[in-house]
């Protein structure tokens, strides 16, 4: 029995197979990506909620697919360690998502907060 070079099938089915584990790690990571920092504004001295909905529709939007249409919190976060606001992220295909926006460290203007999913 002779062996020869791999057949073009399997040398495909591997590097498909490679490329679809990337690709899955990679919106694994993005997905748990929980924390974001913002700077406080100077006027209202809190974290705008349209500066968070930004940050929480980036950290949505997975890579070939279109991410939340719309996120809208429904209040500014002030920077005082455990402040929350809630939001909603609106998705094109299947139900929005209730989120619970926590502040977790104060650094002078900087403040760093993480999402929480909100369980039905």
């Amino acid at each position: 029995m002779r062996t020869g070079p791999p057949r073009p099938r399997v040398l495909i089915g591997l590097l498909t197979a490679l490329v679809t584990a990337g690709a899955l790690a990679f919106a694994a990571i993005r997905l748990c990506d929980r924390e974001a920092t913002s700077e406080v504004d100077d006027g209202t001295h809190t974290v705008l909620r349209s500066e968070i909905a930004r940050a929480l529709s980036g950290q949505l939007t997975l890579p070939f697919r279109g991410g939340s249409d719309t996120v809208h919190c429904y209040g500014d976060l002030r920077p005082v360690p455990y402040d929350a606001v809630r939001c909603t992220a609106h998705f094109p295909i299947g139900p929005d998502r209730q989120l619970t926006v926590e502040v977790t460290r104060v650094r002078r203007n900087m403040v760093t907060y993480r999402r929480h999913l909100l369980h039905r």
